[in-house]
């Protein structure tokens, strides 16, 4: 007996128009397909996307969930490229073309801290304001993972600096191989000869130091040492390393001197740091530095001597010229730590007519010097010109 009956057909239907992909490496989704007739529907998913996978693809039953997976590698796609394809689902109740845009996107990692690092670049910023943060993610396989994606040239460096213990260091000669900085120089500020003295019987040890300063926030380091190995100069340090720059790139480097060995009334030695010398002088004062305030005088004229005490008592300089034409005004003066002794210079009316008699330019003579403090005695002649010029 011949079904007087039409049985309702199935109807093929998806929430599924179309796929469009952005991934970085690979992508994954879902979708719903649906029989919205009769019956039961049986279906097929036919790819025509490289790299695109169904699961299942093969299916019976009104209502499925389909996963799919794309992969931008097995599709041949390169940084930035775009893939269009397409592909169906057929079945007993009709079929459905969906059209597919895929695209490879540029890999980026969001930091904890909410920075997106897309690049090179990004990640170059990224670590002069978290340095710390970047150094663990310069290890982290996410970091290897986006080199690759980008198609860093230098891959085979970056994984030998990968197994570098000092991340500063491995770090800083990946930006330099980068084209992202230049090296981190070292320069001294300030001057690079240092001076120190002593009175006389001081042989207090002198502590001094030198500033350095970083040329960017990179990495630097440098051995400090003493180019004759002075035995009276101590350094705090024999080496200057990234820890040692505060946060204006900038490192005090330490030293200490010591004058019970040197022998000498004079020494000097020199540190060298990287490109640079700094010298270190030392002299032990005279207890008596005397000095007139100039070469020569008129036949009337006013000049001083200076005179420097050294010794640290107040030191009694007595003043004596065997010419008269010197004057002082008192034969003895209390000198501290300094002083000025003035004297006048004054000729005669009858050694005036010599001078012209004798047609004589000049005349020279000495001023003879007496310092006494207690327990010391001090004897110096300076020489002093007069003439008309």
């Amino acid at each position: 007996m011949s079904d007087k009956y039409e049985h309702p057909k199935p109807i093929l239907s998806t929430d599924l128009a179309s796929l469009e992909i952005e991934t970085k490496d690979s992508h994954s989704g879902k979708f719903l397909v649906k029989n919205i007739g009769g019956g039961v529907i049986k279906c097929a998913i036919l790819s025509r996307c490289k790299g695109l996978v169904f699961s299942p693809a093969e299916f019976e039953g009104n209502s499925q969930e389909v996963s799919f997976t794309f992969n931008a590698q097995a599709a041949g796609l390169g940084i930035g490229e775009t893939l269009n394809s397409r592909f169906f689902i057929t079945s007993n109740g009709g079929e459905k073309e969906i059209p597919v845009t895929a695209k490879l996107i540029k890999m980026s990692i969001a930091t904890p801290d909410g920075h997106i690092i897309a690049n090179i670049q990004d990640f170059y910023e990224y670590s002069i304001k978290y340095p710390s943060q970047a150094r663990r993610l310069f290890i982290d396989s996410e970091f290897y993972m986006l080199l690759l994606a980008g198609g860093y040239e230098f891959m085979e460096v970056y994984e030998s600096l990968h197994k570098d213990a000092n991340r500063e260091r491995a770090m800083d000669n990946f930006f330099i191989l980068s084209g992202l900085k230049s090296k981190t120089e070292i320069s001294v500020i300030g001057d690079t000869t240092l001076e120190f003295s002593h009175a006389p019987g001081n042989s207090a040890l002198i502590n001094g130091s030198f500033q350095v300063q970083k040329s960017d926030a990179g990495y630097a380091e440098s051995t400090l040492t003493l180019c004759n190995e002075a035995p009276w100069l101590k350094l705090s340090s024999g080496k200057l390393g990234t820890a040692d720059f505060d946060e204006n790139n900038t490192a005090t480097i330490s030293f200490t001197l010591d004058p019970t060995l040197i022998e000498n009334t004079f020494a000097r030695e020199q540190i060298s740091i990287a490109d640079h010398t700094i010298e270190i002088v030392y002299r032990r004062l005279p207890p008596l530095i005397l000095k007139l305030n100039r070469d020569t005088y008129r036949y009337t004229d006013r000049g001083t001597i200076e005179v420097i005490n050294n010794t640290g008592a107040t030191m009694q300089v007595g003043v004596f010229c065997p010419e008269n034409y010197i004057r002082f005004a008192a034969r003895s003066f209390p000198i501290e730590a300094r002083g000025v002794i003035p004297f006048e210079v004054k000729l005669s009316a009858f050694m005036n007519a010599q001078m012209l008699f004798r047609k004589l330019p000049y005349m020279q003579t000495t001023i003879e010097i007496n310092a006494t403090i207690p327990g010391q005695k001090h004897k110096k002649t300076l020489p002093i010109t007069i003439g008309e010029w």
